[in-house]
This record gives structure tokens, sequence and C-alpha cells, in this order.
């Protein structure tokens, strides 16, 4: 394994996405390419049309830049929902509002003149077709929700069914495919006295907080073994009502589980949300191949979805308090140094700095 290459004066240029500019604001410009404006990352620093992309590629060119990560879009820039929405969401930026979701697509054409890394943070397993270019063009791609057979992540978009041996045989894609690899979604929004608060009171034995109705079959078929835990005696949290996200981090704090099932994808922001406040997260279990993971019986209970594998381990769990906290300390050391944004930004800097 090589050693960690100095990243700390590396100047990023990047497209989409937020994380860079959020956590290196003076070193980062970005230029979005989303239909729906956001203030999660600071100011943004334009949009993403073709002719300010191929700007700031002139700019890295003459030395601007060191690196160019470049966030991909679900859909093919030509979709309606980029353009004809866009269109009211920044109604005073009318060329912008029409082209800047076709930013990306520039690197079909231009080569960058520095390392490019290719980021995909979206809930679906699958890369769209209209990313795949991305593959030959970036130094690395992250993929959030990455299956743990990478050849998946072609099903359904680039081949219409499963990849074929004449795919998974093909020197070319081959090449494509071991670009792939994964991200987990970086905590931005925690208080840092977390860091290093003392372990809180547990007044709850399991915490949980999260739309069932139209989302993961996860989550329903968890529920009623939830009930039977609770005729057991087992003490649960369930708040109805949307918590403000400083009260829900508070009170997920006084359980010893917070029940972390998938959702849309697999990672969750609850998986590293309830290490930080030294609650263990209890998962289901994964389906994806992770980055940096939450290790069983180390930093995290996984359970099986199957009937009666959510109370075995709950049951199992909750019989030993003492590894719970044990569990839950290392739990929260773990997120603070993988699952950070400053964690997220650095890791995919050494890859574009390792690949060149």
């Amino acid at each position: 394994m090589t050693a960690p290459v100095d990243t700390s004066k590396l100047r990023i240029l990047e497209i989409g996405g937020g994380y860079f500019k959020l956590q290196y604001p003076e070193r980062t410009t970005c230029l979005w390419t989303w239909t729906k404006l956001t203030d999660d990352f600071g100011k943004l620093d334009g949009f993403s049309t073709p002719d300010r992309v191929l700007r700031e590629l002139r700019a890295a060119g003459r030395g601007e830049y060191d690196v160019v990560v470049v966030n991909s879009l679900r859909y093919s820039p030509w979709h309606p929902r980029y353009w004809a929405r866009g269109i009211f969401y920044t109604p005073a930026n009318p060329w912008a509002a029409l082209t800047r979701q076709f930013g990306p697509s520039v690197f079909r054409w231009v080569r960058s003149p520095v390392p490019l890394v290719a980021v995909e943070m979206d809930d679906h397993f699958a890369i769209s077709k209209s990313s795949v270019f991305l593959l030959d063009k970036a130094k690395a791609y992250f993929k959030r929700e990455l299956p743990c057979d990478k050849w998946q992540a072609l099903a359904g978009t680039v081949h219409p069914h499963l990849p074929t041996l004449r795919y998974r045989r093909n020197e070319k894609w081959q090449r494509r495919i071991d670009k792939l690899q994964p991200i987990s979604l970086p905590q931005f929004r925690f208080d840092a006295r977390w860091r290093d608060a003392p372990f809180p009171e547990k007044t709850h034995d399991i915490f949980f907080i999260g739309s069932v109705d139209g989302n993961s079959t996860v989550r329903r078929a968890g529920l009623p073994e939830l009930e039977r835990l609770r005729a057991m005696g087992v003490r649960i949290d369930q708040p109805t009502e949307r918590l403000p996200y400083d009260a829900f981090m508070e009170r997920m704090s006084h359980s010893w589980l917070a029940w972390s099932p998938e959702g849309m994808g697999w990672d969750c922001y609850r998986h590293y949300e309830a290490p930080i406040v030294q609650s263990v997260p209890l998962m289901n279990n994964p389906t994806i191949l992770r980055y940096a993971p939450l290790l069983s019986g180390q930093h995290g209970v996984y359970y099986d979805i199957e009937p009666g594998g959510l109370e075995r381990a709950v049951t199992s769990a909750l019989a030993d308090k003492d590894n719970l906290r044990r569990m839950a300390l290392a739990a929260r050391d773990h997120v603070f140094a993988h699952h950070t944004v400053k964690a997220h930004c650095d890791h995919i800097l050494q890859a574009a700095v390792a690949a060149r």
C-alpha cells in the first residue's frame, strides 16, 4: 500500500456535487449541474454550462487546477426533467437553465489536462448509459450503491440483462469495471460537540424514525418484529412526528441501538449519524460493496432480513450492554475518521493523485 500523498494544496474543479466546495472553499471552483439550487455547500461559483466548463479546462491547462471531480447525472442531459424544470428554478439564467446539465458531457470530446475523477452518489445500483464514457475518461469512478458484483452496475442500462460472459471477458470492459470504487455518504450536518461528548445516558433500547409507506420493503418487513420486541419488554423510542435535526440526533443518542434499515439505497445517513451520537447502528445485511465499512460486532449490528432475523440480532446485542458501549465508542471514532466530508474529499483526492 502506497503512502498517502499531501493533498492539502491541490486546487479542485468540481462539476456538480458540492462536498469539495463545502470542505475546501478557498481552493475549489464548483460549477452546478443539478436543476435545484442549494445553499448546503456555501456559495457556488456558477453553472456547468459547456462554455464555462471549457473555460475552466483551459485554466486547468494553464496550471490553475490540479484535479477535476465530475459528479455524474442520473439521466441523459437531453432528458426534459433538466431543461424543462431548470427554467423555473433559475429564470434569470435561461442559458444555464437549458444547458448546465451538459457540463459533464464535455468530457466525451475534451481531454482533461489534469487527473479526472468521477463520483456518483445516487441511490441506484446501475450506472446510467449516459455516464459510461466517464469509465474511460476518469482515473477512478466512485459509486455509492456499488453492487457486490461490480458487473451488475451495468444491468438494465448498459446491458439489457445481467452482463454476459462476452462482456465479462472483454479486456476493455474489465478495465472499466476495475475503475469502480465504493464511496459512502459523508456526514456534514452534525454538531462538533459530538466528537468528544461523554457517553449518553441510555433510556431506550432501540430508536427508529423514518418513512415506511412507499419506501423499502425491508422497513415494512421489520415493523412487526419491532412490535414483537416491544411486547417482550424491549424499550423502543419511535417518534411519529418529524424532528429538527439537532433534536433527532440528541434523542437518538439515548438509545443503545438505532434501527437503520435500507431505504431507497442500502447506504444511508443514519448508518453514520447513529455512531456520531454513540448509538450502535442496527442494519440489515449489506447488498453493496462498501468503503471503510462499519464492521459487524465491532462498529454495528447486522441482521438477516428473513423473518426472525431482526428479533434475534436485537436480543443478542442487548444481552451485553458493556459490549454495546465499546462498539458505540469504536463506531464513533470510525465515522469521524472515514465518513465526514473531509475524509470523503481527501479519499477521492488521494485516488486522483495515486492514479496520476
